[in-house]
């Protein structure tokens, strides 16, 4: 069953994107219409760019070769050009559509707007440049994430007497696309910001990254420093690739990552990292909070790590104080925001339920498209203070 749901949805999203390379290619063939080399260059260079991607990675690397990086990168930029070129192409079509029900003779909008016109030639060039210009600010947006601080006050004790320091990273998404380079710079500003506890909430490491860029990644993960320590839980990308405790082996054990376990810090900090949702599809059945925690008596803090936030009722139900999830990207592409904060409860920053204090992060990095339109990618610091040292 879970095969064939698979299969259906392959198909399902190969030929839509299909049908919008269609559109796109038809549309830009007519525009050039009368201009025999801009009509096969157009034809030629969409029609590479748009079998990039797929093809980098359903391909195994024999096929494709030490050329497979650079076909995955044009082809990601692309699917981020090809999304914002349909928006533009489409809102023209439908202006097109809208302007022949006018119902005046000789209605100078239905020439203007014609595919056969040099105004539609001049508009499908403006919404080439105009697509060209959203993926520059987008991927430029997507490699400078900000220090996004938030100060949540809790009822009990925490480890220390002053505030406790907790910096969040998601959706890092490691591999071809982002960097090591990226990893470095993030790693500095995290140790910049001298937090007690480092949590990383998930899709750190991309599905689609060899054995051997995971382990250069050690170094680099090996340098950040948190006086209670790193924990980790995997995401589905992780999941995915059926590299759950991927973190954990590079570095030793430096960084802790928890998969429907649990561990204790400091002065009866319990930490609750959960496997991800996706594990299910896979035919295991990831354990509730309550039977992770077990016969629990310490009324201490109770932190949880859940890469997804869905069922935020659960933690609510459990007695958790915080809990720090990903996944979302804020949508990641403006307007599928719009679509993703209807998906789930909290779709992006803080929540809360009861006593309860959630923070859903759009993460670090991006996946597919290099580009963040729908946010700005974060590094996050929560300072937890109670009524003492408020």
């Amino acid at each position: 069953m879970r095969n064939s749901s698979f299969i259906a949805l392959v198909t399902i999203v190969f030929s839509l994107y299909g049908l919008i390379n269609y559109y796109l290619l038809k549309r830009g063939w007519q525009a050039f219409r009368g201009t025999n080399k801009l009509q096969l260059a157009y034809l030629i260079i969409f029609g590479l760019l748009s079998l990039a991607y797929p093809l980098s990675r359903i391909l195994p690397s024999k096929f494709v070769g030490p050329a497979r990086p650079y076909f995955l990168i044009c082809g990601a930029f692309y699917l981020g050009f090809m999304f914002y070129l349909f928006l533009f192409v489409l809102a023209g079509d439908i202006i097109r559509f809208l302007a022949r029900l006018i119902p005046f003779r000789n209605n100078p909008l239905r020439i203007w707007l014609s595919p056969a016109s040099s105004t539609y030639k001049l508009s499908f060039g403006i919404f080439l440049a105009l697509t060209t210009l959203v993926v520059i600010l987008g991927y430029l947006n997507s490699i400078f994430p900000r220090i996004r601080t938030l100060e949540i006050t809790v009822d009990k004790e925490l480890p220390f007497s002053k505030p406790l320091r907790i910096v969040v990273i998601t959706d890092l998404h490691l591999g071809s696309i982002v960097r090591l380079s990226r990893l470095e710079r993030i790693v500095e500003l995290i140790n910049g910001l001298e937090p007690d506890l480092i949590f990383l909430v998930g899709d750190i490491i991309d599905e689609a990254v060899s054995s051997s860029q995971v382990k250069m990644t050690s170094s680099s993960f090996l340098r950040l420093k948190a006086k209670l320590g790193l924990i980790a839980v995997p995401g589905n990308h992780e999941t995915y690739n059926r590299r759950e405790k991927c973190l954990e082996e590079i570095t030793g054990g430096s960084i802790r990552v928890l998969a429907d376990e649990k561990i204790v810090v400091g002065k009866g900090l319990t930490i609750v990292g959960r496997r991800d949702r996706a594990i299910e599809s896979m035919g295991v059945k990831r354990k509730q909070i309550q039977e992770i925690l077990g016969d629990k008596e310490s009324q201490g803090l109770l932190f949880l790590l859940d890469h997804q936030p869905i069922n935020l009722e659960e933690a609510e139900r459990a007695g958790v104080d915080l809990q720090v999830s990903g996944h979302t990207h804020a949508g990641q592409l403006f307007p599928l925001n719009l679509i993703n904060r209807r998906l789930y409860e909290q779709y992006w920053g803080y929540h809360r339920r009861g006593q309860t204090h959630y923070y859903v992060s759009c993460g670090v990095g991006t996946w597919g498209p290099p580009l963040q339109t729908a946010a700005r990618p974060e590094i996050v610091l929560l300072i937890l203070k109670n009524s003492k040292n408020k």
